[in-house]
């Protein structure tokens, strides 16, 4: 499923940012959409964004324009019930690469990276501790949050279990 974009509008571009990976959403279906309920006329530049799920990572970027807009008129010829609707329909051209915020997965796996790994300290509301791990495994459980993060930082080195 998904989750309903983050339309911000700004004085430069608007932005229209999805909390899933882009391969997960259909912009062919996604961003008729949008433009319908948003107005906006041919000329219009907006960026389309993806973010992780907690919103505090950019995946990746790009630069859109809206490069047609059509209005045609709609009616029925039922005599009984006349209608008449205006139906919109609007074209839109990707006009700037995809701008991907990661690194390759040759240079993820190197040594380099190795050595950089952290360990996190989470909190596990089950058991009420703090809990610090090293690539999803737990090393190290405490109700102190102050001592596993200095466990985690290198700072105090993992108690000996009694």
């Amino acid at each position: 499923m998904i989750t309903q974009p983050e339309i911000l509008v700004t004085p430069d571009f608007p932005t229209i940012k999805f909390r899933e990976p882009r391969d997960l959403v259909n912009l062919d279906i996604e961003l008729p959409k949008i433009l319908h309920n948003q107005g906006w006329g041919c000329g219009t530049y907006f960026h389309v964004q993806f973010m992780n799920h907690e919103r505090n990572e950019l995946l990746t970027s790009s630069l859109f324009v809206v490069t047609k807009e059509t209005e045609a008129l709609q009616t029925t010829d039922n005599p009984y019930q006349p209608m008449t609707k205006t139906i919109y329909t609007r074209e839109v051209k990707q006009i700037g690469d995809w701008w991907v915020n990661s690194l390759p997965e040759t240079e993820k796996k190197g040594p380099a990276q190795m050595i950089a790994t952290r360990p996190k300290v989470t909190w596990n509301p089950g058991k009420k501790m703090h809990q610090v791990k090293l690539d999803d495994k737990v090393v190290y459980e405490t109700p102190d949050k102050e001592l596993a993060h200095q466990i985690a930082d290198g700072k105090t080195p993992i108690p000996k279990a009694a």
